[in-house]
């Protein structure tokens, strides 16, 4: 199976043709074959899994940045991604995103120099419009909260099915046979892949090593909106990776020089500002490709886990995930899962 990440990540199987499904196959039995050259027993005693490592991302100009990423998963309801939202010299703005059962994790976790004032980072719901904490209702934080939780499990489950080759029951999915897709450079079998908010997609395992290679997906291109300084507001999908789950996950940045906090009257009109250009953005957004790829298996513990992880929307490439190091069924403390009040 033929991988490249440059101008474009490629892999042969992208462009073939696929055989129909219902031909006497039984995806439990693909999806077991994929569990037992994941480590099998092994694999079935993992409990927790944590990891470090590196995000490379593609910028607009053509060149790319890297930053540093941690995650942490205690099964089968807990996972947590803590990446750089953003870098400024020796200083970062760090998301931490995830779940811990039923509650969501979304936070920013930003410098104490940052805190008030210099940078704003307003979170998104996808359709629906920008959302400003300061001003929401408790039933409108709610449906908020439930917005990000569910894609916060998405998120989860496109590195789940690649480690686990499995449905992750934080994010139940129905899996179906899709048929097989063939190539001059081999077979790959097609799993059909349903879940909550609408989420449809097609995991491929190749044949022969029986190992995912790749989620695939449609939904439209996501959206970023950033307020700079003097007031400017530019729309597009985003250059370095940001929304780079689908759905129109958006993130906003609202820099000011000298750090100055905002007024209620200057916080109002970007909000207004904001959502004119947000609705204009999704008006002509179109529907794209998403796509996953699962590579460089090496056995840690005696569990084949992927030590590269690409993506890609539109058939350009758009990060990079470089696992530096795992550690199967370490101790986490409950701290790292805990959810900010």
């Amino acid at each position: 199976m033929k991988r490249t990440l440059g101008a474009g990540v490629v892999i042969a199987l992208a462009a073939a043709g696929s055989m129909p499904a219902g031909q006497g196959r039984d995806v439990n039995e693909m999806l077991a074959g994929a569990r037992t050259a994941l480590g099998g027993p092994k694999l079935a005693a993992v409990k927790t899994l944590t990891a470090v490592g590196r995000t490379v991302r593609a910028l607009p100009n053509g060149t790319s940045a890297e930053s540093e990423f941690e995650m942490a998963l205690e099964l089968p309801d807990k996972y947590l991604m803590r990446s750089v939202l953003a870098a400024m010299g020796n200083m970062s703005v760090y998301r931490n995103s995830g779940f811990n059962g039923g509650q969501v994790i979304e936070e920013i976790d930003r410098p104490p120099s940052l805190a008030g004032g210099g940078m704003v980072v307003m979170r998104f719901a996808g359709p629906g419009g920008a959302v400003d904490p300061e001003k929401m209702t408790a039933e409108e934080k709610a449906d908020f909260d439930q917005k990000r939780l569910v894609a916060n499990k998405k998120e989860f489950a496109k590195l789940a099915l690649g480690m686990f080759a499995m449905s992750p029951a934080a994010y139940p999915v129905e899996l179906a046979d899709g048929g097989q897709a063939e190539s001059p450079d081999g077979k790959a079998d097609v799993i059909d892949v349903k879940g909550e908010g609408g989420f449809a997609a097609k995991l491929f395992i190749d044949a022969q090593t029986h190992l995912p290679l790749m989620l695939s997906w449609m939904d439209k291109e996501p959206i970023t909106m950033t307020m700079g300084p003097g007031g400017t507001v530019t729309t597009g999908a985003p250059g370095a990776g940001m929304a780079a789950s689908g759905g129109n996950t958006t993130f906003t940045r609202v820099e000011r020089s000298g750090g100055a906090p905002m007024t209620p009257e200057e916080r109002e009109k970007m909000m207004k500002d904001l959502e004119a250009r947000r609705k204009e953005a999704e008006a002509k957004a179109r529907t794209v490709e998403y796509r996953v790829y699962y590579g460089d298996y090496k056995a840690v513990g005696g569990v084949q886990l992927p030590h590269r992880i690409q993506r890609s929307i539109d058939g350009k490439p758009t990060e990079e995930m470089i696992f530096d190091t795992f550690k199967v069924n370490p101790k986490i403390d409950a701290k790292k899962f805990q959810v900010a009040k």
